[in-house]
């Protein structure tokens, strides 16, 4: 199997993406395999892929954007079809239309290619992957992520969303865009239109509303609800480091090595 194909063996058999440009051609499947050994397994449902074993496969594939299972914890489903649900697995990779969600107790993590961005989905959590496009800028790539928090909250850290790329996620309250070009960003969004920005964010998060633009800073909180922000709940902030800091991790072990 050639370095391209490697990574990608589609569930119901296997393609090759030079077939696809965006706009073009047919479409691969939404959902896809790392051939990367054995899952590693530990206590209960839970399944991870070995970050080290992954990492040179995960950029020597193509240049579609993709979503990448890294770990699994707990009964976690995905859909391709937003009808019928099958068993989420570490290694798994998604393309735009996917739906994932956690159960009770459970979580998931995913990296997503090109824009150097991991997504944690805490329990009881459902999104949708409704955008993943790349676009050329004269010679430059960029890239438009839209994910739909349908329920549930997610961590997510960004560490190297290009100038001209843009993050989007969806929610009650709007949509929270993290534009590219200015660094890393740590925040946590909720369905229901809680958006936090970590204080050791670069980026602020511009929350898109019904009642206007809304710019949270690093440190602060901001519910939808009340319409207001407020700075961080030292409290709070430590529980929440912890998540961000196994994600920075999670995301620095897939980063391309720098030249």
């Amino acid at each position: 199997m050639t370095g391209l194909a490697l990574m990608l063996c589609v569930v119901t058999g296997c393609f090759s993406d030079t077939r696809y440009k965006q706009g073009t051609g047919d479409k691969p499947s939404q959902v896809t395999s790392i051939n990367s050994g054995p899952l590693i397994g530990s206590q209960g449902l839970v399944t991870r892929i070995d970050t080290r074993t992954v990492q040179s496969k995960v950029f020597e594939t193509s240049d579609l954007p993709q979503a990448l299972v890294l770990s699994v914890h707990g009964k976690c489903e995905f859909s391709t079809n937003h009808t019928s649900f099958a068993v989420l697995k570490a290694g798994q990779v998604f393309l735009e239309g996917a739906v994932i969600r956690t159960g009770e107790g459970a979580r998931a993590d995913l990296f997503f290619r090109r824009i150097g961005t991991t997504v944690r989905l805490q329990a009881d959590t459902e999104i949708g992957l409704a955008k993943m496009t790349r676009i050329m800028n004269g010679s430059t790539p960029v890239f438009e992520t839209l994910l739909d928090v349908r329920a549930g909250r997610i961590f997510t850290v960004v560490r190297s969303l290009v100038a001209g790329s843009t993050l989007e996620i969806k929610n009650a309250a709007g949509r929270a865009v993290v534009e590219g070009g200015g660094g890393k960003g740590r925040y946590i969004i909720t369905a229901d239109g809680t958006h936090v920005t970590d204080k050791n964010s670069a980026v602020p998060l511009k929350v898109i509303g019904e009642t206007g633009v809304t710019i949270i800073t690093p440190g602060q909180r901001f519910s939808a609800k009340d319409g207001k922000v407020f700075s961080l709940n030292p409290s709070d902030a430590v529980q929440e480091l912890i998540h961000f800091d196994e994600l920075d991790a999670l995301t620095e072990q897939l980063m391309p090595p720098e030249k």
